[in-house]
């Protein structure tokens, strides 16, 4: 990808947290699934970092997240998750990143989202303290039950079981 492709996805990325989305007939927040997308990778890229280790396969993991999320082959995907972490480091806020999560997304997004943190964090075949705290952070902060987080982490855990056999 180009310089002023990365250029769009961080000014994206930013619009996301300074603009509410406009709200459909049936008054439920007209969020785009890409915007939706962007920022589940700045929160899938702050799980990886959690540990303060971030692994080949963690990273590697993270990529194929970011590109089935996005529908990006392998080489877009890591641009994607290049330009996160850069959003990241440029200051894009976590906590209004998550409280605009919290008011925009469905609740089936929202179940979506921290499964996928999840598979992230089970990536490297071990659920270190820090990732777990932040994952399960996160889903706090989305208002999840903790049914909604045990079910998306026995899902993960078993996708990412089935995966290594």
């Amino acid at each position: 990808m180009d310089d002023r492709l990365k250029s769009e996805l961080i000014r994206e990325i930013h619009e996301f947290l300074d603009r509410r989305w406009p709200r459909s007939e049936d008054g439920a927040p007209a969020i785009t699934s890409r915007r939706l997308q962007l920022a589940s990778a700045v929160l899938m890229v702050s799980v990886v970092r959690a540990d303060l280790e971030s692994r080949q396969d963690e990273h590697r993991a993270l990529e194929g997240a970011v590109g089935r999320a996005l529908d990006l082959h392998e080489e877009a995907a890591a641009v994607v998750v290049r330009v996160a972490e850069e959003a990241l480091e440029l200051g894009v806020s976590f906590g209004e990143l998550l409280q605009q999560l919290a008011r925009e997304c469905s609740l089936e997004q929202k179940r979506q989202l921290v499964e996928s943190l999840w598979r992230i964090a089970f990536a490297d075949a071990e659920l270190a303290t820090h990732e777990e705290y932040l994952v399960r952070k996160i889903a706090g902060q989305l208002g999840l039950s903790t049914a909604d987080l045990v079910e998306t982490k026995i899902r993960a855990r078993e996708d990412f079981l089935k995966e290594e056999l």
